[in-house]
């Protein structure tokens, strides 16, 4: 049976929970979001054509810049847990995540290729990852 976007989606939240049992961002680069990293690493990988058939699962809706590399590296589309909006409510004001709420869908409408978004889903279970992490 094929995996559902929940499922995958899923499988995203358990690799943002290693992620953050390794440490946030361990060599202080702040623009080392793993859908950035992602972007990077599958139009590398991938040819156009692919790239346009590629889904990237994310617990977190991509912020503008790593919107933009999505947009830039022709991936198609995009799935995410938890809002932008919602993290920033999580996040506060607290320095290591100044949260840009821009929506992805609007970095995306600005471009000329289509990149289909689903999101939030499954947002109270993507935002009970963040419990205690941004006290």
């Amino acid at each position: 049976m094929k995996p559902t976007d929940e499922d995958l989606l899923r499988r995203a939240f358990d690799v943002a929970e290693s992620a953050l049992e390794n440490g946030y961002l361990p060599d202080g680069d702040m623009t080392a979001h793993a859908e950035r990293l992602l972007a990077t690493a599958a139009c590398k990988a991938f040819e156009p054509d692919e790239l346009a058939e590629c889904t990237l699962y994310s617990s977190a809706e991509p912020c503008a810049m790593c919107a933009g590399a999505i947009y830039w590296a022709g991936i198609g589309r995009i799935v995410y847990g938890l809002s932008e909006a919602r993290l920033k409510t999580i996040t506060g004001d607290h320095d290591e995540n100044p949260t840009l709420d821009l929506p992805c869908r609007t970095v995306f409408a600005s471009g000329q290729r289509k990149v289909e978004v689903t999101g939030p889903l499954l947002e109270d279970e993507a935002a009970a990852q963040h419990e205690g992490v941004w006290d």
